[in-house]
């Protein structure tokens, strides 16, 4: 899963189903754990930036989402139910693209369980700068493609598998299927490759380290019931019995069970002794239980305590078995061919020596050596008649399954063509409920474009009044400076009258007074001058807040006739 978060105008749709998918998968992981708050709105405070790749996404699950269910130290017992629930979940997201295959040989449950065991034993490994590829090893490909054909019951041959698998550069989960359908699954009955599936299953993702039919002893009376148990490393569980319970209490005894298993279990070999049960042995649970079983044979019997062992030593692992189990597989693969390296080395460094050793002899074994060459040259071609044979064997068999996959491609064409006459017949129904709805849309437009025209003549009516109502207040606009213009002229009258008459009483008062010893000014000081009057107006306050606007001749006018407040200054 590669998750990007970029937020531009080309891309925003795709940033916003990216968002969206992120968010409803977090919520559905979080409700899937039972986690009590709203995870999902929290990828909004763990963002820092507009791009989240897989490992930042996979962190903040950690930490954020999966730290609610378990802390690190709960048994893979107790969590088991949680990755059931989740990995199907995941199943339904993308089984899509895993079932749209040519001639499939799984059943889609079958697909299911071994999507199951990819999960359980792929590594997550890098195949380009941005992009992050789960693949499974080699190693548990081979063990897993021996188990199913062990369950099949037919002969595991490790060199055929060595020589396919080494060809394939890496196991992706549709190569693997590929793999197992192509090679291993032709020409198997449906049941028997369903049933095979299953015990692998079990044995991989259920945990069942040993199944098997088993004795328990009864803990009331003597009494040994034939039961079907099932190992695993936390639990021992009896799924069912074939015994005809007789009163309640015995059917109450022999239901059933379910044992669980602590590190402090203990498992003890019970040896066999003449008039009693053979292949005994306990099992002491953590509570001082004592449970008493008994195999059918004395190789069963090894095997259960073995089992028993492994179990018990894994009870309290946060881990999966098996997921062990893989990792030690693939550790000793490493050292194995970290062993075959060396080895390999070793022998070219005595070869080598050798050589040197032996140059002095090889003119004396020239003519051993061209009889050597010649039988060699004839097991060569010997070699290469056998290989030809193979190879026509080899492609015998090819054609033999592909006229099988042509068979096979007629029946699954003549199922194609009767599934498209029953689509046809479902995409004309679905036209003609279709034209019936745009039918019904087409009216409702018509209704639409109806009100739409009522609409815009009422607009056009209001916008003719509007503007009879602009000529109107334009109008009274240039009377009112008309008039302000006429009081303006006025009070220039007015005060011209005022100065001239101080003017004519200073030069009657100079007249009256004896010869002054000094000049004053006939002109009024600025503290004799009288207070400019202040301007009225007859226009109404209220009418200029309301008719803000003015054309742009009538703002010149105003500006060059004086003052906005009126007022006349003199020099």
């Amino acid at each position: 899963m590669h998750i990007t978060y970029t937020f531009t105008t080309k891309n925003k749709h795709q940033y916003d189903r990216s968002h969206r998918f992120t968010h409803v998968l977090t919520q559905n992981v979080g409700v899937l754990l039972r986690v009590d708050r709203h995870v999902e709105n929290c990828i909004e405070e763990y963002l820092s930036c507009k791009h989240l790749n897989f490992e930042q996404y996979l962190y903040f699950l950690t930490h954020e989402v999966l730290a609610e269910a378990d802390d690190g130290s709960t048994p893979y017992g107790e969590l088991k139910k949680h990755h059931d629930t989740l990995e199907h979940n995941f199943w339904l997201l993308g089984r899509g693209t895993v079932l749209n295959r040519h001639f499939p040989v799984f059943s889609e449950e079958a697909v299911f369980k071994l999507f199951r065991m990819f999960c359980l034993l792929a590594d997550r490994s890098p195949a380009r700068k941005s992009l992050l590829q789960v693949t499974l090893n080699i190693v548990e490909v081979r063990e897993v493609t021996r188990q199913l054909i062990t369950s099949l019951g037919r002969e595991w041959d490790i060199r055929d598998f060595t020589q396919l698998a080494t060809s394939i550069s890496c196991f992706t989960f549709p190569v693997f299927l590929a793999f197992l359908e192509g090679r291993y699954a032709q020409d198997t009955e449906s049941p028997a490759l369903e049933k095979a599936v299953d015990e692998v299953y079990k044995n991989f993702v259920e945990q069942v380290l040993k199944q098997g039919k088993v004795y328990q002893r009864v803990s009331w009376a003597p009494i040994w019931v034939k039961r079907e148990i099932e190992l695993r490393p936390w639990a021992l569980v009896a799924s069912s019995h074939k015994v005809k319970a007789r009163s309640a209490v015995l059917a109450k005894v022999v239901g059933l069970a379910r044992v669980y298993l602590t590190p402090s279990a203990t498992v003890h070999n019970i040896p066999d002794e003449p008039g009693v049960r053979p292949c005994r042995f306990t099992l002491c649970l953590e509570s001082n239980k004592l449970v008493q079983l008994a195999a059918t044979d004395h190789r069963s019997k090894s095997e259960w305590l073995r089992a028993l062992d492994a179990a018990i030593h894994h009870s309290k692992q946060t881990l999966p078995y098996q997921a062990i189990m893989s990792t030690v597989r693939k550790n000793e693969h490493a050292e194995e061919e970290a062993r075959e390296i060396a080895e390999r080395i070793r022998r070219d460094s005595q070869a080598d020596i050798i050589e040197n050793t032996q140059a002095e002899l090889m003119a004396e074994k020239l003519a051993r050596a061209q009889a050597e060459a010649a039988v060699r040259e004839e097991t060569a071609a010997r070699q290469a008649e056998e290989k030809r044979v193979l190879e026509l064997q080899t492609l015998r068999r090819q054609l033999e399954t592909l006229l099988e996959e042509e068979t096979q491609a007629k029946r699954d064409e003549e199922i194609v063509r009767n599934l498209q006459a029953r689509v046809l017949r479902e995409e004309w129904e679905r036209r003609e409920e279709l034209e019936r709805l745009q039918e019904d849309q087409r009216r409702m437009l018509e209704e639409e474009t109806k009100k739409r025209q009522a609409f815009e003549l009422q607009q056009e009516e209001k916008d003719s009044q509007l503007r009879e109502a602009e000529k109107r207040l334009r109008k009274l606009e240039s009377e009112r400076l008309r008039l302000d213009h006429e009081l303006r002229s006025a009070r220039e009258k007015i005060i011209m009258s005022e100065r001239g008459k101080e003017l004519l009483e200073a030069r009657m008062k100079v007249k009256e007074r004896t010869p002054p010893v000094r000049t004053y000014s006939l002109r009024p000081i600025r503290k004799e001058r009288g207070t400019p009057p202040v301007r009225s107006s007859s226009f109404n306050v209220h009418a200029a807040r309301l008719f803000k606007f003015r054309s742009k001749n009538e703002d010149t006018n105003d500006n060059g006739n004086g003052n906005s407040n009126g007022t006349v200054e003199s020099n």
